[in-house]
């Protein structure tokens, strides 16, 4: 009995109620009840858009390497807990998920993707969590083709970035990345896959990598957009571009 269910499992629970559900682990009425991000969404970061045009205004005024981002979930906290678990207790199963959200999310994906790379994680962190959560998101699109996990390395194993400011996130990973092969990715359209966009440093690096060393798109595809601190105090409606970027100018201080 043990061997068939090793390879037949006859149940599979939602990761979020524990119900018998799909072979995806996740049941109907959980899926409709994620916190989706649903259009407009600001081009730079995937988020809500907060503010008019294309940038939300947590995005205004910060340059970008970045030529498009998509988010799929607002980073609540019962995603918030369910991705920790998946990273830091390595319950691989709660990522498996998550990675039929990102399948579905290709769709939306505007214009042709040459090559697919999760973000990369340094050795002695893969090491120690047992995998790279980013290569885990893409366990439902391998079968395209497109997945390459060897082309960004990170081989400088920088301090984590919980807790630090956007300028000190982007000061942590400078030079962390690096392209093994510079003729794969010439003039090529890559998408990174990430789980959370904070602040946006990690793959923003990773696409000023990739450019200088020759790619000529960058897309990002996050699985959760952490909320702007903007978001909590500005209606876009009510507040001017003027008074928005003195706010952002002075939040840059804390």
């Amino acid at each position: 009995m043990f061997a068939l269910d090793l390879f037949f499992p006859r149940q599979v629970k939602c990761i979020f109620c524990g119900r018998e559900t799909k072979e995806y682990g996740i049941c109907d009425s959980c899926y409709e009840n994620l916190p989706f991000i649903l259009p407009p969404t600001c081009h730079r970061c995937g988020g809500r858009m907060i503010g008019k045009g294309i940038v939300c205004v947590e995005c205004k005024g910060r340059q970008s390497t970045l030529d498009r981002c998509y988010s799929i979930l607002e980073y609540t906290d019962e995603i918030a807990k369910k991705i920790n678990t998946f990273k830091q207790a390595g319950v691989k199963h709660i990522g498996e998920t998550f990675a039929f959200l990102i399948d579905e999310k290709l769709q939306d994906i505007e214009g042709d993707i040459d090559i697919i790379i999760p973000v990369p994680i340094s050795e002695s962190r893969r090491k120690l969590r047992g995998f790279n959560q980013s290569e885990i998101l893409c366990k439902e699109i391998m079968e395209s083709g497109k997945v390459n996990v060897s082309i960004l390395t990170r081989p400088t194993d920088t301090p984590h970035q919980t807790g630090l400011g956007r300028k000190n996130r982007l000061a942590n990973l400078k030079d962390a990345f690096k392209v093994t092969d510079k003729k794969m990715i010439k003039n090529k359209t890559i998408l990174l896959i990430d789980d959370i966009y904070t602040t946006g440093s990690t793959l923003n690096e990773c696409a000023r990598t990739l450019k200088d060393a020759g790619a000529s798109k960058v897309i990002g595809l996050t699985l959760a957009r952490a909320k702007p601190k903007m978001n909590k105090v500005l209606d876009d409606r009510q507040v001017d571009d003027k008074i928005i970027s003195l706010a952002m100018t002075i939040g840059d201080f804390y």
